[in-house]
Protein backbone atom coordinates (compact mmCIF):
# COMPACT_ATOMS: atom_id res chain seq x y z
CA UNK A 1 0.00 0.00 0.00
CA UNK A 2 2.90 2.70 1.11
CA UNK A 3 4.23 1.72 -2.52
CA UNK A 4 0.91 2.50 -4.61
CA UNK A 5 0.62 5.87 -2.90
CA UNK A 6 4.27 6.50 -3.07
CA UNK A 7 3.82 5.48 -7.23
CA UNK A 8 0.39 8.06 -6.86
CA UNK A 9 2.28 11.04 -5.68
CA UNK A 10 5.81 10.46 -8.07
CA UNK A 11 2.87 10.69 -10.67
CA UNK A 12 1.18 13.54 -9.35
CA UNK A 13 4.55 15.45 -9.58
CA UNK A 14 5.45 14.48 -12.73
CA UNK A 15 1.96 15.51 -14.09
CA UNK A 16 2.51 19.19 -12.73
CA UNK A 17 5.96 19.25 -14.01
CA UNK A 18 4.93 18.40 -17.51
CA UNK A 19 1.83 20.39 -17.61
CA UNK A 20 3.95 23.29 -16.59
CA UNK A 21 7.06 22.69 -18.78
CA UNK A 22 4.30 22.36 -21.82
CA UNK A 23 2.77 25.49 -20.53
CA UNK A 24 6.13 27.40 -20.54
CA UNK A 25 7.35 26.75 -23.59
CA UNK A 26 4.42 27.07 -25.54
CA UNK A 27 4.26 30.46 -23.82
CA UNK A 28 7.97 31.55 -24.30
CA UNK A 29 7.31 30.92 -28.36
CA UNK A 30 4.34 33.15 -28.08
CA UNK A 31 6.68 35.61 -26.70
CA UNK A 32 8.89 35.13 -29.60
CA UNK A 33 6.09 35.53 -31.99
CA UNK A 34 5.12 39.16 -29.94
CA UNK A 35 8.86 39.98 -30.29
CA UNK A 36 9.61 39.89 -26.72
CA UNK A 37 12.69 39.44 -25.63
CA UNK A 38 14.76 36.24 -23.87
CA UNK A 39 13.92 38.48 -20.33
CA UNK A 40 10.34 37.73 -20.92
CA UNK A 41 10.25 33.77 -21.45
CA UNK A 42 13.29 33.65 -18.84
CA UNK A 43 10.62 35.32 -15.65
CA UNK A 44 8.47 33.11 -17.20
CA UNK A 45 10.38 29.93 -16.41
CA UNK A 46 11.22 31.36 -12.68
CA UNK A 47 7.67 31.69 -12.38
CA UNK A 48 7.19 27.94 -13.65
CA UNK A 49 9.93 26.66 -10.67
CA UNK A 50 8.70 28.36 -8.14
CA UNK A 51 4.95 26.65 -9.15
CA UNK A 52 5.97 22.96 -9.36
CA UNK A 53 8.33 23.78 -6.44
CA UNK A 54 5.37 24.76 -4.20
CA UNK A 55 2.87 22.48 -5.84
CA UNK A 56 5.50 19.41 -5.34
CA UNK A 57 6.18 17.41 -1.99
CA UNK A 58 10.58 18.13 -3.16
CA UNK A 59 12.49 21.01 -4.82
CA UNK A 60 14.03 18.67 -7.06
CA UNK A 61 11.26 18.57 -10.21
CA UNK A 62 11.75 22.06 -9.59
CA UNK A 63 15.62 21.92 -10.88
CA UNK A 64 14.57 18.80 -13.34
CA UNK A 65 11.63 21.98 -14.78
CA UNK A 66 14.45 24.35 -14.99
CA UNK A 67 17.02 22.50 -16.83
CA UNK A 68 14.24 21.15 -19.39
CA UNK A 69 13.23 24.83 -19.63
CA UNK A 70 17.14 25.77 -19.88
CA UNK A 71 17.37 23.03 -22.43
CA UNK A 72 14.35 23.70 -25.10
CA UNK A 73 14.88 27.14 -25.00
CA UNK A 74 18.74 27.38 -25.60
CA UNK A 75 17.81 24.84 -28.40
CA UNK A 76 14.87 26.43 -30.02
CA UNK A 77 15.41 30.72 -29.05
CA UNK A 78 19.29 31.01 -28.71
CA UNK A 79 21.68 31.47 -31.59
CA UNK A 80 22.85 29.12 -33.38
CA UNK A 81 19.42 27.41 -33.68
CA UNK A 82 18.62 23.99 -32.80
CA UNK A 83 22.05 23.56 -31.31
CA UNK A 84 23.12 23.54 -27.52
CA UNK A 85 24.92 25.79 -26.17
CA UNK A 86 24.73 24.68 -22.45
CA UNK A 87 28.57 24.81 -21.51
CA UNK A 88 28.60 28.66 -22.13
CA UNK A 89 29.30 30.61 -19.41
CA UNK A 90 25.62 32.56 -19.27
CA UNK A 91 23.90 29.21 -19.40
CA UNK A 92 25.62 27.71 -16.65
CA UNK A 93 24.57 30.10 -14.15
CA UNK A 94 21.51 30.49 -15.02
CA UNK A 95 21.29 27.11 -14.71
CA UNK A 96 22.56 27.14 -11.22
CA UNK A 97 20.27 30.76 -10.76
CA UNK A 98 16.98 27.72 -11.69
CA UNK A 99 18.80 25.40 -8.64
CA UNK A 100 18.86 27.53 -6.16
CA UNK A 101 15.26 29.22 -6.93
CA UNK A 102 14.31 25.53 -6.86
CA UNK A 103 15.62 24.38 -3.60
CA UNK A 104 15.13 27.72 -1.86
CA UNK A 105 11.49 27.63 -2.86
CA UNK A 106 10.94 23.93 -2.47
CA UNK A 107 12.15 24.15 1.38
CA UNK A 108 9.61 27.16 1.90
CA UNK A 109 6.82 25.36 0.42
CA UNK A 110 7.94 21.77 2.41
CA UNK A 111 8.09 24.36 5.83
CA UNK A 112 4.80 25.75 4.72
CA UNK A 113 3.18 22.54 4.33
CA UNK A 114 4.44 20.95 7.35
CA UNK A 115 2.98 24.32 9.42
CA UNK A 116 -0.24 23.84 7.80
CA UNK A 117 -0.49 20.03 8.43
CA UNK A 118 0.68 20.52 11.85
CA UNK A 119 -2.26 23.30 12.21
CA UNK A 120 -4.82 21.36 11.08
CA UNK A 121 -3.88 18.30 13.41
CA UNK A 122 -3.92 20.93 16.22
CA UNK A 123 -7.12 21.52 15.28
CA UNK A 124 -8.35 18.28 14.55
CA UNK A 125 -6.99 17.34 18.09
CA UNK A 126 -8.37 20.26 19.95
CA UNK A 127 -12.01 19.42 18.24
CA UNK A 128 -11.77 15.98 19.58
CA UNK A 129 -10.64 16.76 22.88
CA UNK A 130 -13.39 19.32 23.14
CA UNK A 131 -16.18 16.09 22.18
CA UNK A 132 -14.68 14.29 24.50
CA UNK A 133 -14.09 17.15 27.22
CA UNK A 134 -18.20 17.62 26.48
CA UNK A 135 -18.74 14.13 26.69
CA UNK A 136 -17.23 13.67 30.63
CA UNK A 137 -18.67 16.80 31.73
CA UNK A 138 -22.34 15.29 31.08
CA UNK A 139 -20.81 12.10 32.53
CA UNK A 140 -22.83 11.12 36.20
CA UNK A 141 -20.43 8.54 37.34
CA UNK A 142 -16.45 7.55 37.10
CA UNK A 143 -17.52 4.77 35.41
CA UNK A 144 -19.33 6.73 32.76
CA UNK A 145 -16.89 8.85 32.23
CA UNK A 146 -14.09 5.58 31.73
CA UNK A 147 -16.43 4.64 29.31
CA UNK A 148 -17.13 7.55 27.44
CA UNK A 149 -12.93 8.18 27.37
CA UNK A 150 -12.65 4.76 26.14
CA UNK A 151 -15.30 4.65 23.56
CA UNK A 152 -13.77 8.01 21.77
CA UNK A 153 -10.12 6.77 22.03
CA UNK A 154 -10.75 3.48 20.58
CA UNK A 155 -12.83 5.39 17.58
CA UNK A 156 -10.06 7.74 17.07
CA UNK A 157 -6.88 5.42 17.20
CA UNK A 158 -8.40 2.72 15.40
CA UNK A 159 -7.84 0.22 18.01
CA UNK A 160 -9.10 -1.52 20.89
CA UNK A 161 -8.76 0.95 23.96
CA UNK A 162 -10.23 0.45 27.62
CA UNK A 163 -10.32 2.13 30.74
CA UNK A 164 -10.86 0.22 34.25
CA UNK A 165 -11.32 1.66 37.28
CA UNK A 166 -10.18 -0.50 40.79
CA UNK A 167 -7.56 -2.78 40.95
CA UNK A 168 -7.09 -5.50 38.14
CA UNK A 169 -8.30 -9.18 39.52
CA UNK A 170 -5.90 -11.44 36.75
CA UNK A 171 -3.49 -9.69 34.34
CA UNK A 172 0.09 -9.70 35.89
CA UNK A 173 0.83 -6.70 33.53
CA UNK A 174 -1.76 -4.71 34.81
CA UNK A 175 -1.79 -5.09 38.44
CA UNK A 176 1.72 -4.33 37.92
CA UNK A 177 0.87 -1.06 36.41
CA UNK A 178 -1.51 -0.38 38.80
CA UNK A 179 0.42 -0.91 41.67
CA UNK A 180 3.57 0.54 40.77
CA UNK A 181 2.01 3.57 38.61
CA UNK A 182 4.38 3.11 35.21
CA UNK A 183 3.74 1.83 31.94
CA UNK A 184 3.52 -1.98 31.42
CA UNK A 185 2.85 -4.69 28.86
CA UNK A 186 3.44 -4.68 25.03
CA UNK A 187 7.00 -3.54 24.12
CA UNK A 188 8.57 -4.04 27.51
CA UNK A 189 11.17 -6.75 27.64
CA UNK A 190 9.52 -7.83 30.87
CA UNK A 191 6.36 -9.28 28.99
CA UNK A 192 7.31 -10.43 26.00
CA UNK A 193 4.59 -11.57 23.44
CA UNK A 194 1.98 -9.16 25.50
CA UNK A 195 -0.05 -6.92 22.46
CA UNK A 196 -1.54 -4.80 25.53
CA UNK A 197 0.70 -1.75 26.84
CA UNK A 198 -1.19 -0.30 30.09
CA UNK A 199 -1.27 3.05 31.37
CA UNK A 200 -1.89 4.06 34.78
CA UNK A 201 -4.92 6.22 35.07
CA UNK A 202 -3.33 8.53 37.67
CA UNK A 203 -3.01 12.10 39.13
CA UNK A 204 0.02 12.91 41.23
CA UNK A 205 0.45 10.24 43.60
CA UNK A 206 -2.97 8.33 43.26
CA UNK A 207 -3.81 5.42 40.92
CA UNK A 208 -7.61 5.58 40.05
CA UNK A 209 -7.44 2.03 37.55
CA UNK A 210 -5.41 1.42 34.33
CA UNK A 211 -5.87 2.14 30.66
CA UNK A 212 -5.31 -0.87 28.22
CA UNK A 213 -4.26 -0.17 24.66
CA UNK A 214 -3.81 -2.78 22.08
CA UNK A 215 -0.81 -3.34 20.41
CA UNK A 216 -1.13 -6.09 18.24
CA UNK A 217 -1.05 -4.60 15.31
CA UNK A 218 1.83 -1.91 16.39
CA UNK A 219 2.84 0.80 18.52
CA UNK A 220 1.46 4.31 19.22
CA UNK A 221 3.38 6.90 17.32
CA UNK A 222 4.17 10.57 19.32
CA UNK A 223 1.10 12.05 18.29
CA UNK A 224 -1.15 9.37 18.93
CA UNK A 225 0.91 9.06 22.53
CA UNK A 226 0.13 12.72 23.36
CA UNK A 227 -3.30 12.79 22.28
CA UNK A 228 -3.79 9.48 24.87
CA UNK A 229 -2.34 11.19 27.69
CA UNK A 230 -4.05 14.42 27.15
CA UNK A 231 -7.16 12.34 26.88
CA UNK A 232 -5.93 10.65 30.34
CA UNK A 233 -5.51 14.06 31.88
CA UNK A 234 -9.07 14.86 31.18
CA UNK A 235 -10.23 11.32 32.43
CA UNK A 236 -8.88 11.80 35.72
CA UNK A 237 -9.95 15.01 36.30
CA UNK A 238 -13.95 13.73 35.22
CA UNK A 239 -13.36 10.99 37.46
CA UNK A 240 -12.09 12.80 40.35
CA UNK A 241 -15.04 15.23 39.88
CA UNK A 242 -17.65 12.60 40.26
CA UNK A 243 -16.08 10.88 43.02
CA UNK A 244 -16.48 14.40 44.95
CA UNK A 245 -20.12 14.83 43.69
CA UNK A 246 -20.92 11.53 45.04
CA UNK A 247 -19.24 12.01 48.04
CA UNK A 248 -21.65 15.29 47.96
CA UNK A 249 -24.39 13.17 47.13
CA UNK A 250 -23.62 10.33 50.31
CA UNK A 251 -22.81 13.28 52.91
CA UNK A 252 -26.35 14.69 52.08
CA UNK A 253 -27.92 11.96 52.24
CA UNK A 254 -26.54 10.78 55.34
CA UNK A 255 -27.58 14.83 56.62
CA UNK A 256 -31.09 13.89 55.45
CA UNK A 257 -31.31 10.52 57.39
CA UNK A 258 -29.90 12.39 60.48
CA UNK A 259 -32.67 15.15 60.62
CA UNK A 260 -35.38 12.02 59.44
CA UNK A 261 -34.40 10.67 62.56
CA UNK A 262 -34.42 13.61 64.48
CA UNK A 263 -37.69 14.60 63.10
CA UNK A 264 -39.04 11.01 63.93
CA UNK A 265 -37.85 10.22 67.08
CA UNK A 266 -39.58 14.03 68.22
CA UNK A 267 -42.90 12.83 66.22
CA UNK A 268 -42.39 9.04 68.06
CA UNK A 269 -41.80 10.57 71.70
CA UNK A 270 -45.24 12.49 71.36
CA UNK A 271 -47.05 10.09 69.60
CA UNK A 272 -46.43 6.79 72.09
CA UNK A 273 -46.69 8.72 75.20
CA UNK A 274 -50.89 9.02 74.20
CA UNK A 275 -51.32 5.45 73.54
CA UNK A 276 -49.01 4.50 76.51
CA UNK A 277 -50.27 7.00 79.32
CA UNK A 278 -53.99 5.25 78.03
CA UNK A 279 -52.87 1.65 78.88
CA UNK A 280 -51.06 2.72 81.92
CA UNK A 281 -53.85 4.75 83.36
CA UNK A 282 -56.44 2.45 82.10
CA UNK A 283 -54.25 -0.25 83.66
CA UNK A 284 -53.71 1.33 87.30
CA UNK A 285 -57.28 2.26 87.36
CA UNK A 286 -58.83 -1.51 86.94
CA UNK A 287 -55.81 -3.21 89.22
CA UNK A 288 -57.30 -0.14 92.34
CA UNK A 289 -60.64 -0.68 91.25
CA UNK A 290 -61.03 -4.22 90.20
CA UNK A 291 -64.21 -4.90 92.92
CA UNK A 292 -65.75 -1.64 92.07
CA UNK A 293 -65.89 -1.82 88.32
CA UNK A 294 -69.21 -2.92 86.96
CA UNK A 295 -68.61 -5.88 84.12
CA UNK A 296 -69.57 -3.38 80.83
CA UNK A 297 -66.75 -0.88 82.07
CA UNK A 298 -64.09 -3.52 82.89
CA UNK A 299 -65.05 -4.42 79.36
CA UNK A 300 -65.14 -1.07 77.84
CA UNK A 301 -61.49 -0.42 79.90
CA UNK A 302 -60.03 -3.61 78.55
CA UNK A 303 -61.17 -2.96 74.73
CA UNK A 304 -59.34 0.25 74.84
CA UNK A 305 -56.15 -0.66 76.16
CA UNK A 306 -56.52 -3.34 73.40
CA UNK A 307 -57.09 -0.67 70.79
CA UNK A 308 -54.03 1.56 72.20
CA UNK A 309 -51.74 -1.52 71.93
CA UNK A 310 -52.66 -2.50 68.97
CA UNK A 311 -51.91 0.95 67.59
CA UNK A 312 -48.58 0.81 69.35
CA UNK A 313 -48.03 -1.83 67.31
CA UNK A 314 -48.89 -0.23 63.94
CA UNK A 315 -46.50 2.36 64.24
CA UNK A 316 -43.75 -0.47 65.59
CA UNK A 317 -44.17 -2.29 62.27
CA UNK A 318 -43.96 0.85 60.36
CA UNK A 319 -41.02 2.05 62.22
CA UNK A 320 -39.35 -0.99 61.83
CA UNK A 321 -40.49 -1.42 58.40
CA UNK A 322 -38.91 2.09 57.29
CA UNK A 323 -35.90 0.92 59.06
CA UNK A 324 -35.19 -1.85 57.01
CA UNK A 325 -36.12 -0.08 53.97
CA UNK A 326 -33.51 2.19 54.32
CA UNK A 327 -31.12 0.30 55.38
CA UNK A 328 -28.91 -0.44 52.00
CA UNK A 329 -26.83 -3.48 54.54
CA UNK A 330 -30.29 -5.55 54.63
CA UNK A 331 -30.89 -7.08 51.33
CA UNK A 332 -35.00 -7.80 50.57
CA UNK A 333 -36.21 -11.21 51.05
CA UNK A 334 -37.44 -11.94 47.35
CA UNK A 335 -39.49 -15.01 47.18
CA UNK A 336 -42.02 -15.98 44.41
CA UNK A 337 -45.39 -15.60 46.54
CA UNK A 338 -49.00 -16.19 45.78
CA UNK A 339 -50.68 -13.38 45.33
CA UNK A 340 -54.32 -14.82 46.62
CA UNK A 341 -52.25 -15.79 50.15
CA UNK A 342 -50.66 -12.13 50.46
CA UNK A 343 -54.06 -10.69 49.76
CA UNK A 344 -55.69 -13.09 52.24
CA UNK A 345 -53.14 -12.92 55.09
CA UNK A 346 -53.43 -9.45 55.28
CA UNK A 347 -57.37 -8.92 54.68
CA UNK A 348 -56.98 -11.69 58.10
CA UNK A 349 -55.00 -8.97 59.73
CA UNK A 350 -57.23 -6.15 59.42
CA UNK A 351 -60.60 -8.02 60.11
CA UNK A 352 -60.63 -7.51 63.94
CA UNK A 353 -60.75 -4.63 63.67
CA UNK A 354 -63.01 -3.29 60.47
CA UNK A 355 -65.79 -2.18 62.86
CA UNK A 356 -68.94 -1.68 60.68
CA UNK A 357 -66.61 -1.71 57.21
CA UNK A 358 -67.36 -4.20 54.50
CA UNK A 359 -64.51 -5.44 52.65
CA UNK A 360 -64.49 -7.50 49.50
CA UNK A 361 -61.50 -9.48 48.14
CA UNK A 362 -61.37 -9.98 44.20
CA UNK A 363 -58.59 -11.61 43.67
CA UNK A 364 -56.39 -12.42 40.50
CA UNK A 365 -58.83 -14.81 38.09
CA UNK A 366 -55.71 -17.52 37.86
CA UNK A 367 -53.39 -18.10 40.62
CA UNK A 368 -50.23 -15.44 40.03
CA UNK A 369 -46.95 -15.64 41.62
CA UNK A 370 -44.90 -12.70 42.01
CA UNK A 371 -41.13 -12.15 43.36
CA UNK A 372 -41.54 -10.34 46.28
CA UNK A 373 -40.44 -9.94 50.30
CA UNK A 374 -43.66 -11.25 51.46
CA UNK A 375 -43.89 -9.91 54.81
CA UNK A 376 -43.46 -6.33 53.52
CA UNK A 377 -45.87 -6.48 50.37
CA UNK A 378 -48.27 -7.85 53.55
CA UNK A 379 -47.71 -4.68 55.22
CA UNK A 380 -48.29 -2.04 52.43
CA UNK A 381 -51.51 -3.63 52.37
CA UNK A 382 -52.20 -3.84 55.68
CA UNK A 383 -51.35 0.12 56.06
CA UNK A 384 -53.56 0.56 52.67
CA UNK A 385 -56.37 -1.00 54.07
CA UNK A 386 -55.95 0.50 57.17
CA UNK A 387 -55.95 3.79 55.87
CA UNK A 388 -59.20 3.16 53.83
CA UNK A 389 -61.02 2.22 57.62
CA UNK A 390 -59.81 5.38 59.13
CA UNK A 391 -60.88 7.91 56.02
CA UNK A 392 -63.76 6.62 55.28
CA UNK A 393 -67.55 6.45 57.01
CA UNK A 394 -68.07 3.02 59.43
CA UNK A 395 -70.41 1.41 56.74
CA UNK A 396 -68.52 2.45 53.56
CA UNK A 397 -67.36 -0.28 51.23
CA UNK A 398 -63.47 -1.34 50.88
CA UNK A 399 -62.07 -3.50 47.65
CA UNK A 400 -59.01 -5.15 47.63
CA UNK A 401 -57.95 -6.85 44.10
CA UNK A 402 -55.21 -7.64 42.16
CA UNK A 403 -55.18 -8.54 38.60
CA UNK A 404 -52.30 -8.83 36.02
CA UNK A 405 -51.36 -6.37 33.33
CA UNK A 406 -48.86 -7.72 30.96
CA UNK A 407 -45.67 -7.85 33.25
CA UNK A 408 -46.69 -6.52 36.03
CA UNK A 409 -49.01 -7.45 39.43
CA UNK A 410 -51.54 -4.65 39.92
CA UNK A 411 -52.92 -4.46 43.46
CA UNK A 412 -56.14 -1.76 44.00
CA UNK A 413 -57.48 -1.14 47.55
CA UNK A 414 -60.58 1.35 46.66
CA UNK A 415 -62.84 3.06 49.20
CA UNK A 416 -66.43 4.09 47.59
CA UNK A 417 -66.48 7.36 50.79
CA UNK A 418 -64.78 10.65 51.08
CA UNK A 419 -62.00 10.48 48.87
CA UNK A 420 -58.29 12.63 49.00
CA UNK A 421 -58.38 16.87 49.37
CA UNK A 422 -57.06 17.58 46.22
CA UNK A 423 -53.96 18.85 47.70
CA UNK A 424 -53.10 16.19 49.24
CA UNK A 425 -53.10 13.81 46.25
CA UNK A 426 -49.19 15.47 45.55
CA UNK A 427 -47.85 15.23 48.86
CA UNK A 428 -49.83 12.28 50.47
CA UNK A 429 -47.21 9.83 50.13
CA UNK A 430 -44.50 12.09 51.43
CA UNK A 431 -42.84 11.59 55.45
CA UNK A 432 -45.20 13.01 58.19
CA UNK A 433 -48.23 13.52 56.49
CA UNK A 434 -51.55 12.75 57.33
CA UNK A 435 -54.96 13.61 56.92
CA UNK A 436 -57.49 13.78 59.63
CA UNK A 437 -59.33 10.68 60.69
CA UNK A 438 -62.92 9.48 60.66
CA UNK A 439 -63.95 10.47 64.56
CA UNK A 440 -63.81 7.45 66.61
CA UNK A 441 -60.27 6.59 64.76
CA UNK A 442 -56.72 7.49 66.10
CA UNK A 443 -54.54 9.26 63.74
CA UNK A 444 -50.86 8.49 62.83
CA UNK A 445 -47.36 10.10 62.65
CA UNK A 446 -47.98 9.80 59.02
CA UNK A 447 -44.92 7.45 57.91
CA UNK A 448 -48.00 4.35 56.72
CA UNK A 449 -47.97 5.88 53.57
CA UNK A 450 -44.51 7.28 52.75
CA UNK A 451 -43.58 3.40 53.46
CA UNK A 452 -46.00 1.87 51.56
CA UNK A 453 -44.02 3.86 48.49
CA UNK A 454 -40.88 3.39 49.74
CA UNK A 455 -41.32 -1.01 50.02
CA UNK A 456 -43.11 -0.75 46.56
CA UNK A 457 -40.23 1.06 44.76
CA UNK A 458 -37.46 -1.43 46.67
CA UNK A 459 -39.50 -4.20 44.94
CA UNK A 460 -38.86 -1.58 41.60
CA UNK A 461 -42.64 -0.80 41.58
CA UNK A 462 -44.77 2.20 41.84
CA UNK A 463 -47.87 3.53 43.70
CA UNK A 464 -50.44 6.06 42.61
CA UNK A 465 -53.28 7.34 44.80
CA UNK A 466 -56.39 9.15 42.98
CA UNK A 467 -60.25 9.93 43.34
CA UNK A 468 -62.71 7.65 42.52
CA UNK A 469 -65.47 9.23 39.74
CA UNK A 470 -68.14 7.61 41.85
CA UNK A 471 -66.69 8.74 45.27
CA UNK A 472 -64.19 7.63 47.44
CA UNK A 473 -60.65 6.86 46.60
CA UNK A 474 -57.87 4.00 45.04
CA UNK A 475 -54.79 3.46 45.77
CA UNK A 476 -52.70 1.51 43.58
CA UNK A 477 -49.45 -0.09 43.34
CA UNK A 478 -47.69 -2.42 40.97
CA UNK A 479 -44.82 -5.06 40.78
CA UNK A 480 -42.38 -6.90 38.18
CA UNK A 481 -44.00 -10.48 37.89
CA UNK A 482 -40.50 -11.39 36.93
CA UNK A 483 -36.46 -10.09 38.13
CA UNK A 484 -33.70 -9.63 36.51
CA UNK A 485 -31.31 -12.99 36.58
CA UNK A 486 -28.29 -12.02 38.50
CA UNK A 487 -30.49 -10.42 41.41
CA UNK A 488 -31.23 -14.03 41.84
CA UNK A 489 -33.84 -15.53 44.02
CA UNK A 490 -32.62 -13.71 47.05
CA UNK A 491 -31.63 -10.37 47.89
CA UNK A 492 -31.17 -7.14 45.98
CA UNK A 493 -32.90 -4.34 45.37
Amino acid sequence: MLRDVRFSLGGRNAGIAALLFVAGIAAAFGFSLLGLGAEASFLLFVLGVLIVSIETDSGVWGIILGVLYLLVYDYFFMVPHLALPILNRNDAITLVIFAIVALITGALANRMKQQVEIAEHNALVLRRLNKISAGLIDSTSAEDACACSASALTQILGREVGMYLGRPAEDAAALECFEQGYQTGAGMPEYPGCTVRYLPLSAKSHVYGVVAVDCSEGGLDASSRTFLDSVISQTVVAVERNELEEHARADELKIERERFKTTLLRSVSHDLRTPLAGIQGNAEFLAANADQVSPADRDALLSSMASDARWLAEMIDNLLGMTRVQDEDVPLDFQPEVVDDVIGDAVARVMPYRGEHEIAVEPPQDVETVPMDGKLIRQVLVNLIDNAIKHSAPNSRIRVSAERAGDDMVFRVADDDGGIAPDMLEKIFGRFVSEDAEPGRKGGIGLGLSICKAIVEAHDGSIVARNNREGGATFEFTLPMHRAEEEGAHGGR
